[in-house]
């Protein structure tokens, strides 16, 4: 879900929205998508369901790579299967054929084994949490508690931001934030109160 534009530190002005109704939370961040603004991410300390199309952003790829983790299992399966039937430890038991029914318990526990693992690891590299990864910083002590929060790239100039810090504020927002960050030395928080 993690798309190149999603990436914090790559935006040197980044203004936040800090939210604590939902509701007001997703109505306000459809109304920045709908005008253009680039959005970073949201940050929800529980899920909202309908933000990803109020972000803009395009359906995951998980479940394609979930089948193809899975169709591995299949075939990973199937060839050992074969492989150590057929050539390298063949044993006929009750005349029966070394292909066939017998295949289909090991089949099921191969994909399934292979699309969980593959799952969780293609999640963790999608989402960029690999091992030894710094967290990133909080941007507010509650936004793991009880608040919503949007951030947006206001590095174009053409964004007026007093435009955008109004529409937040009308939207429901309890507090703007404007994060200007000039490398990781220089770091300013800035709090806009209306």
């Amino acid at each position: 879900m993690i798309d190149k534009k999603l990436f914090l530190d790559k935006n040197k002005t980044v203004i936040f929205g800090i939210f604590e109704n939902p509701d007001q939370f997703l109505s306000t961040v459809g109304k920045v998508h709908s005008k253009g603004l680039d959005i970073i991410d949201c940050y929800s300390p529980f899920p909202i369901h309908g933000i990803e199309k109020a972000m803009g952003l395009k359906r995951s790829l998980l479940p394609v790579g979930a089948f193809l983790a899975g169709l591995l299992g299949f075939i990973g399966a199937g060839t050992l299967q074969w492989y150590t039937m057929s050539y390298d430890w063949p044993i006929v038991i009750g005349n029966k054929p070394s292909f066939g029914v017998s295949y289909v318990p090991v089949w099921f526990e191969g994909t399934i084994l292979f699309t969980a693992f593959g799952i969780a690891i293609l999640f963790f590299i999608r989402n960029k949490m690999l091992h030894g990864k710094m967290p990133s910083e909080r941007i507010d002590m509650r936004q793991t508690d009880d608040r919503m929060i949007v951030a947006i790239a206001s590095d174009n100039p053409a964004i007026d931001k007093e435009e955008l810090t109004n529409l937040l504020f009308d939207g429901g927002a309890v507090e703007v934030k404007e994060r200007t960050n000039h490398g990781y030395e220089d770091f300013t928080d800035a709090n806009i109160t209306k």
